[in-house]
């Protein structure tokens, strides 16, 4: 039987060469050499507040899956991330991700380094993005996190630190998109608050420097006393001229007419108090209400900011987005790869098929030759 196999194979040597050999030793790097790698999942969406209200026909299609709508843009955004250099990089500082590939268990062809060869970053980060796959279904929308390596806790742990530094890109974003929708109009408040406090400042400098608190207010009684006395002044001439006329000899004229002109003199006396000269109450009340207009401009335009603030602060709210984790990473139970069959039918197909255009191309050459 051994003689007969050794005949066979001596008559076919070159098959022996190219198909049997290298699928023989794969057979054996494949139960005796390759070290199992554990696959850990996670499922994830990146969702946000709709600032739409109401039902919509686009809503409608996004809640059901349908369209190209129902993919945010953001999603790319994690998925793009989470297989970045800056993620690798992280990795590497946080959870020791070199470590994590270089096991002592891990057999030389699947660790890195291979030989101790390529041992830049670069060379790490391919190496990386075959070990760490991001995609996204297209029927639900829901993006699959793969994270492999040789051990499952390594396997978990990496795609739970992922999915945190996802998390956490989502929160900058957030911070970003806050900070650049209010951060203008918070300026603007503030702005408007610091006109107000100087408008303020000065209207209580006036009030200092013409010793009055309210000059529009202080006025009204004194109009009102030299109204009194206006009406006083008309009663005593009515009187005087009646009694001029009934009896002109009576001593009670010379009584009206002091009276009168003690009257007179001290309207013109209170009226010069409130209009006429530079200590009247007109000049006081001028400077009074312009400085009350300009803090009533200034309490409408700080109204308004406020109003403005509080609207982009609401519209960040409805602009923020976040994780939500569909599956949490899990712990693999048996290992997925290497895919013994897989690989296997691959390493033989692949000789076989180099074997045979071998030897068609051997026959062809034999043949022109013979010609």
């Amino acid at each position: 039987m051994l003689t007969r196999l050794f005949n066979w194979g001596r008559d076919h040597f070159p098959f022996m060469i190219c198909v049997a050999v290298p699928t023989f030793l794969t057979v054996l790097y494949l139960i005796f050499i390759a070290t199992p790698q554990y696959v850990s999942e996670a499922h994830f969406v990146v969702r946000g507040r709709s600032a739409q209200s109401g039902i919509s026909l686009s809503n409608i299609l996004q809640s059901s899956g349908g369209g190209g709508g129902a993919t945010s843009e953001n999603t790319y955004v994690v998925q793009d991330y989470m297989q970045s250099r800056d993620a690798a990089e992280l990795l590497i500082k946080q959870n020791h991700l070199l470590d994590v590939y270089s096991r002592p268990e891990a057999d030389f062809l699947a660790r890195y380094t291979l030989f101790g060869m390529g041992e830049k970053f670069e060379h790490f980060y391919k190496y990386y993005k075959r070990h760490i796959i991001v995609e996204q279904d297209s029927e639900t929308s829901i993006s699959i996190l793969t994270v492999r390596t040789f051990r499952a806790q390594d396997s978990q742990q990496i795609a739970r630190a992922l999915l945190d530094a996802g998390e956490n890109l989502v929160n900058e974003i957030n911070r970003r998109q806050r900070e650049n929708l209010i951060h203008a109009t918070y300026q603007e408040v503030q702005s408007a608050e610091t006109k107000l406090r100087d408008i303020n400042q000065k209207l209580a400098d006036y009030r200092n420097a013409v010793a009055l608190i309210d000059p529009m207010r202080q006025s009204v009684p004194m109009v009102g006393y030299v109204t009194s006395l206006e009406n006083m002044l008309t009663s005593t001439n009515m009187q005087l001229s009646q009694l001029q006329i009934s009896a002109p000899n009576s001593p009670l004229i010379a009584a009206y007419q002091r009276q009168a002109a003690i009257l007179s003199e001290q309207i013109k006396k209170s009226s010069g108090q409130i209009t006429g000269s530079d200590e009247s109450l007109v000049p006081k009340i001028t400077g009074y209400e312009d400085l009350m207009l300009q803090r009533d401009i200034e309490q409408r335009v700080l109204a308004s900011d406020v109003a403005s603030l509080e609207s982009a602060k609401q519209q960040a709210n409805q602009q923020m987005i976040y994780v939500d984790e569909v599956a949490q990473p899990n712990i693999a139970d048996w290992p997925e790869y290497p895919r013994d069959t897989v690989v296997l039918a691959v390493v033989f197909l692949s000789c076989l098929g180099l074997y045979v255009m071998g030897r068609l191309l051997i026959a062809s050459a034999r043949e022109r030759n013979l010609r």
